[in-house]
């Protein structure tokens, strides 16, 4: 018999939310440096001002920890970008946000051409929005759910986003939960990856003849380190897919 336990996590620290978003490991900050170099994707340096202009990474000097931009040729404008003492970079790659702060800018002429020069950044903020991507299961393994009730099977899970999972909810498991409902159990994105999490259902697809139900869930809440493994697995997926694209 279905058990729904109204489990309460403990409350995440007063920084979780912003250290969910940020990374301060070199070798993470330099791989999405790379995706922003390999994509071409314009970046926005703003001032607190009000003044921006649009650039775009040209390269990367990574033994010396140094930024290439390319420099737009817009005569009085750049002026005040480059004597900022508060500058921030803004760029965006498919449905992620990326922000970080930019030190030191300055304007070089280098193989004919001006660039604009910067430290790599100590610092970088990843920024998605919450239902904006889903990653469907790939095989019938996994992703899945075991519930907490160790009688209950262990549940397909369709898609999985950074809000919530998609669930094929058994017609045979009875009794169906419904909308508003509190399920919790171990997620289990892949193989080596999993972590406990507190779902509540907000919709319950019906079932004909003996189809599974379709449950829409809604993450109410995740541990820092639960957060951080949900938002590596959906980057990666993202980067398969921009790379399968690429291949096209």
């Amino acid at each position: 018999m279905l058990a729904l336990r109204d489990l309460k996590l403990s409350p995440s620290p007063p920084d979780a939310a912003d250290t969910d978003f940020r990374m301060d490991a070199p070798g993470e900050i330099m791989n999405w440096l790379r995706e922003l170099l390999q994509s071409q994707a314009r970046i926005q340096l703003s001032t607190p001002d009000g003044e921006a202009i649009h650039t775009v990474l040209r390269a990367l000097d990574t033994p010396h920890g140094m930024l290439t931009m390319e420099a737009p040729q817009l005569g009085d404008t750049l002026a005040p970008v480059l004597a900022s003492d508060e500058l921030v970079a803004t760029a965006f790659l498919d449905k992620i946000k990326l922000q970080f702060d930019v030190s030191g800018l300055v304007a070089i002429r280098g193989d004919g051409a001006e660039v604009l020069r910067s430290p790599v950044p100590l610092r970088l903020y990843r920024f998605q929005r919450r239902q904006a991507y889903r990653v469907a299961s790939a095989g019938q393994l996994y992703p899945a759910l075991k519930l907490s009730d160790p009688d209950l099977p262990r549940l397909r899970v369709m898609n999985v986003s950074a809000g919530g999972v998609a669930l094929q909810w058994p017609a045979n498991v009875v009794p169906v939960p419904q909308a508003g409902a509190e399920i919790s159990g171990t997620l289990e994105l892949e193989r080596e990856v999993s972590f406990t999490t507190l779902l509540r259902i907000q919709h319950m697809s019906g079932s004909d003849q003996g189809a599974p139900h379709h449950a829409g869930c809604a993450f109410v809440s995740l541990a820092p380190t639960a957060a951080r493994a949900l938002q590596i697995f959906i980057d990666q997926a993202q980067k398969r897919e921009r790379l399968m694209r690429r291949s096209l």
